[in-house]
């Protein structure tokens, strides 16, 4: 008898080694756009801002946050936030609150007092804030990614560092900034676009266009450099370490069960 007990409990094994991520309590790796989404955000966390940063005037316009919405994009940002977590009103003037969520509000030349950059920035770094921050991040940066995915970035690392340059000027300016990319390749941009490296040249080598801010193309590359990923591919496979495997320890604990039950 115990040896079939044993023998059914090691098939659940097997299953829970097959099927983990189907079973509850057991969590999948992420998916890999999930990974760069989280490589992004911190990448944007240390080059654009945190999530209580407030440029007043950029521009014409504030930036605002974690990936520096900018315009129109940082008034989204704003109604994102009072409308998924209304506790954010609680920081904003009740002129600026109406202001924001008035619908004919437009911020394409919009420049904060310091007053007002003080109330956004606390507004921005409360817990709603962050919360509405870290969503939007997600879907913009997943877009990004789509779009890179549909522009001929062929690898991960690519497609990061193109999102960047989609964050900084927009989807238009980003699509503006590839032309003027592809116009200097002339022929072999597939290969470039598998290529950290070749790209990260090709945009050097792009005199016309993105002069002006060069210096976060060095940091984007020597970012995603700093992951360990392969340059020509994907992020290098993560696996949990063999102490938090849920296997095994499915399989300490059963060997554990058996021992005291002799």
């Amino acid at each position: 008898m115990k040896r079939r007990i044993l023998s059914f409990l090691l098939a659940l094994c097997l299953t829970a080694a097959l099927l983990g991520p189907a079973l509850p309590g057991v969590r999948a790796d992420p998916e890999p756009e999930e990974e760069l989404v989280e490589a992004l955000k911190t990448f944007f966390a240390g080059a654009e801002g945190d999530y209580g940063a407030v440029n007043p005037d950029d521009g014409g316009s504030p930036s605002l946050g974690l990936l520096q919405w900018h315009g129109a994009r940082a008034l989204e940002l704003l109604r994102f936030a009072l409308e998924g977590w209304p506790a954010c009103a609680d920081y904003l003037p009740r002129a600026l609150y109406r202001e924001i969520t008035n619908p004919d509000t437009r911020w394409g030349s919009r420049r904060l007092t310091q007053a007002e950059a003080g109330h956004i920035s606390d507004l921005l770094d409360s817990p709603g804030g962050r919360a509405a921050q870290d969503a939007l991040a997600r879907r913009d940066i997943l877009g990004y990614l789509a779009l890179c995915r549909d522009w001929g970035m062929g690898t991960d690392a690519t497609a990061a560092y193109f999102a960047v340059i989609i964050n900084q000027f927009g989807a238009g300016g980003a699509a503006a900034y590839l032309r003027h990319i592809r116009t200097t390749l002339g022929l072999g941009e597939t290969a470039v676009f598998r290529d950290l490296t070749l790209l990260h040249q090709a945009v050097h080598d792009t005199k016309s266009y993105g002069q002006r801010y060069l210096s976060m193309r060095d940091k984007s590359y020597a970012y995603i450099q700093s992951l360990g990923w392969d340059l020509t591919g994907s992020p290098r496979p993560r696996s949990l370490p063999p102490a938090q495997s849920p296997l095994r320890r499915l399989l300490e604990g059963l060997l554990a069960f058996f021992r005291v039950r002799g």
